[in-house]
């Protein structure tokens, strides 16, 4: 029996290499995530999406997907295709919000670095297919129970994803997890992906009928990064083309809440989990009842420190590509 194994085993490797190479690293353990961003408003979606791709290089995380959830700044989705054709993904799946109910309309980056299809060789400008056909798409080719949707800007997204007949059964069967980043105030307060922009319109509906357990990511303000080993990146680099044109924060650095919910979302283990409710109050304002316990709500805090997820994110964001374009 013990010759029958071996042989079997390079068997399946003659029919199916990636079968063989996935049972070898345990790919079917890496989480699958559908990355559903703002990107535009701020800098730290820039550094986000960096650090998730650097993280699929790795081979701890499968990307299936991405969303641009801003109705307001449509050329965050150029940002996006620009980003994933960097990394050598620039066939990802790729939807946007069709509508201009919610979003920042103001814009830092996002149209200069959409536009600039000679210099990072990307084709999408500011027109993607609908985000709720996109989602279906990228889950219906998923396991069962594997996926996470990360929601690093206005997750109003999911109210449309769970109002589609087809979407709502899609997230029940095919989804494990929401991870947002999104603050925890202890006292009701605005919040800008959770309440502010349009999205408190959405957040009674959304969290009542969200299916899954939910992990909502306030950390960030104070971990600074995209200053001391992005500078260092080609000039053709867009991540580091937005850092630079944001508020110059190639030289500056920028917080990285975003990072921080792409770094839980993937490294579990670096994470201490508190249970608790997120309410909506009214218009942009949450609040965190850590005394009221809802059996889907979740909040996430680093055990390690904020220089040490610094210098985790840094180096992430400042990786050349795996892929080669």
């Amino acid at each position: 029996m013990k010759h029958v194994l071996p042989i079997l085993a390079i068997f399946v490797a003659a029919l199916c290499p990636a079968c063989a190479a996935e049972s070898a690293t345990g790919a079917t353990d890496r989480p699958v995530i559908i990355f559903d961003t703002d990107m535009g408003s701020d800098v730290d979606d820039a550094g986000a999406l960096a650090s998730l791709h650097r993280l699929a290089d790795l081979g701890e995380v499968e990307i299936a997907g991405v969303i641009f959830s801003s109705g307001k700044n449509r050329f965050g989705v150029g940002v996006c295709d620009a980003i994933n054709t960097w990394y050598g993904r620039g066939n990802l799946p790729l939807g946007q919000y069709q509508r201009n109910d919610v979003g920042d309309p103001q814009n830092s980056y996002s149209r200069q670095v959409a536009t600039a299809t000679n210099v990072f060789h990307h084709d999408v400008i500011d027109q993607a297919p609908d985000l709720v056909k996109v989602y279906k798409q990228a889950l219906r080719s998923a396991r069962d129970g594997t996926v996470t949707i990360l929601t690093v800007g206005h997750p109003h997204g999911l109210v449309w994803l769970l109002r589609d007949a087809e979407g709502a059964g899609l997230v029940s069967k095919k989804v494990s997890r929401w991870v947002a980043m999104g603050d925890t105030p202890e006292k009701p307060a605005r919040d800008w992906n959770l309440g502010e922009n349009g999205t408190g319109a959405y957040m009674d509906e959304l969290l009542a009928n969200w299916p899954t357990a939910v992990y909502f990511s306030p950390v960030g303000a104070t971990v600074i990064t995209g200053n001391r080993k992005l500078p260092a990146t080609p000039a053709n680099n867009p991540v580091r083309e937005a850092y630079r044109l944001w508020n110059n924060a190639l030289d500056k650095g920028r917080s990285s809440w975003d990072q921080v919910a792409v770094l839980y979302a993937v490294r579990q283990q670096l994470f201490d989990v508190q249970r608790g409710t997120m309410r909506h109050i009214s218009g942009p304002n949450i609040h965190w009842d850590s005394k009221a316990v809802d059996s889907k709500h979740h909040k996430v805090l680093p055990k390690i420190s904020e220089s040490a997820l610094a210098e985790m994110i840094e180096d992430l964001m400042a990786q050349p590509p795996k892929i080669k374009r």
